[in-house]
């Protein structure tokens, strides 16, 4: 997509927040979700996005390989469908459903050691590579914490997840030796969390009541998911994940082509679902994730040009009233100011961590079985932080190489984006890198960085980033194929 498209995108954007703004002054908050569905609808041929995602789809499947079940698999496992507080795990740790996760992360697993046992796949190898070294070290500090824990089983059932969740992507970076096998990965990725977006709104239609939570902020409810359970929070991500994705994806003009009616409805449907959730972190991650795809696509004036549009219409209209009351969701400024209590939770994780700088209480028990446990909220099941949540878990020593993988990522995408040429490489280092400006912003807000499953997104860029590191390798592989059948087979 030119600038000239991107702009008539962005300005419809704008429209139709000053359309919704309109009709939430004048009219009810339904007509204001009638409004932005109907412009969605008037602005896309649906029928022809329904044939691009059939046909893509259809693409994918023939690229599909194995390892994208091992995906699936910590993907599925992920899924919640019961609530559990920190009293019930502790009284029935394993009960059915944590049963179907432990057997979902197990088999992917037992996937890694038989094909590792028969000489299959070379995973050990690529885990203690590059940045797979460095998620290869977090998790093994997690595991060591199990000594000192305040829950042990907890921790340690945790850090194998996790560990398992990092072998499998240095399985994936062993196998997927080409740019197009390692971009199918991100088709499948996609894919999958479409698939869970659109439980939320099947959800919505079947069970309104448990869907939609009544009283919430300006448009007077917030989405969520039912069957799995996603909270408000969780919906926001992944539709700020899947906007940005799409709009990454019509940025690239060549892709846009092929497939401009599937990505531009996909943009409006994510974007009208990051609205509805009404989950604030994730509308101000997504913001900064357009700022770093418009920077690096060198659309510099573009974001000067959305970014005073904006300004004037918070300004010189009842834009800016409606956003403000958006934002606050019906709290009080104290609230708001607070993050809806998260830094009253973070003041006292720091307490706590105080009395063990060294240690921490053991990896992944910290945040649920201590500070929030001390707090009176045992249904929460983290402090919210990434970062606070690794303090408190593990100290320092976890710290560090989270903040080394998340520099890493910057740095060898950025990298890898002003090295590579146009075309496919350089398409992904751009997606990778605004997904990862999304799940930088969150990550302050939520532990996805680091928990099962959840990680997947950070670990989907991450990887790619790892992938443009060995890509050298790859290449000099493709010059210099190996003749020899016994060393051929040595590589397989």
């Amino acid at each position: 997509m030119n600038a000239a498209r991107l702009s008539i995108l962005a300005a419809l954007v704008l429209l139709q927040a000053f359309a919704i703004g309109a009709a939430l002054e004048h009219f009810s908050a339904l007509l204001g979700l009638g409004v932005l569905v109907l412009a969605a609808v008037l602005i896309l041929a649906v029928p022809g996005a329904l044939r691009q995602a059939a046909a893509g789809f259809g693409a994918l499947r023939r690229q599909l390989r194995w390892w994208h079940l091992l995906w699936l698999l910590l993907f599925l496992s992920d899924m919640t469908f019961r609530i559990r507080d920190a009293n019930e795990i502790q009284d029935s740790p394993v009960d059915f459903w944590a049963g179907y996760r432990m057997a979902l992360v197990g088999a992917a697993g037992l996937v890694l050691a038989i094909r590792f046992a028969i000489g299959q796949t070379e995973w050990l190898r690529s885990l203690f590579q590059g940045l797979a070294r460095v998620l290869a070290i977090y998790g093994a500090v997690c595991l060591v914490s199990t000594v000192w824990s305040i829950y042990p089983q907890w921790t340690l059932y945790k850090s194998v997840e996790f560990l398992i969740d990092a072998s499998v992507l240095a399985t994936i970076l062993a196998a997927a030796d080409t740019v197009e096998g390692y971009k199918s990965l991100f088709d499948w990725t996609w894919v999958l969390t479409c698939g869970l977006m659109g439980t939320v709104w099947i959800g919505a239609v079947i069970w309104p009541e448990d869907a939609l939570a009544h009283g919430v902020g300006t448009l007077g409810w917030q989405l969520s998911g039912v069957v799995p359970a996603v909270s408000a929070n969780g919906v926001g991500e992944i539709s700020a994940l899947l906007a940005i994705v799409a709009l990454a994806r019509l940025v690239v003009r060549d892709q846009a082509t092929a497939r401009r009616a599937l990505y531009g409805l996909l943009f409006q449907g994510s974007l009208l679902t990051l609205i509805l959730s009404q989950t604030r972190s994730a509308l101000t991650a997504f913001a900064f994730g357009v700022a770093v795809l418009l920077f690096f696509s060198k659309r510099v004036g573009l974001i000067a040009f959305t970014a005073v549009g904006v300004v004037l219409a918070a300004f010189q209209t009842t834009l800016g009233g409606t956003l403000l009351s958006y934002f606050l969701r019906g709290q009080d400024r104290q609230m708001f100011g607070s993050l809806s209590g998260r830094t009253d939770w973070w003041v006292y994780a720091w307490s706590k961590f105080l009395e063990r700088p060294w240690t921490g209480w053991g990896a992944y028990a910290g945040g649920r079985f201590v500070a929030m446990a001390d707090l009176g909220d045992s249904s929460t099941s983290s402090i919210h932080s990434t970062y606070i949540e690794v303090l408190l878990g593990t100290s320092v020593w976890g710290l560090l190489p989270v903040l080394a993988l998340l520099a890493g990522a910057w740095w060898l995408l950025i990298r890898g984006l002003n090295r590579s040429e146009p075309g496919i490489e350089r398409q992904l280092a751009l997606e990778a890198l605004a997904v990862l400006g999304v799940i930088t912003v969150r990550s302050l807000f939520t532990t996805h960085l680091i928990w099962h499953a959840s990680a997947l997104p950070f670990l989907l860029v991450l990887g790619y980033a790892e992938f443009m590191r060995r890509r050298p390798i790859w290449a000099l592989l493709r010059r210099h194929p190996v003749v020899d059948a016994q060393q051929e087979g040595t590589l397989c």
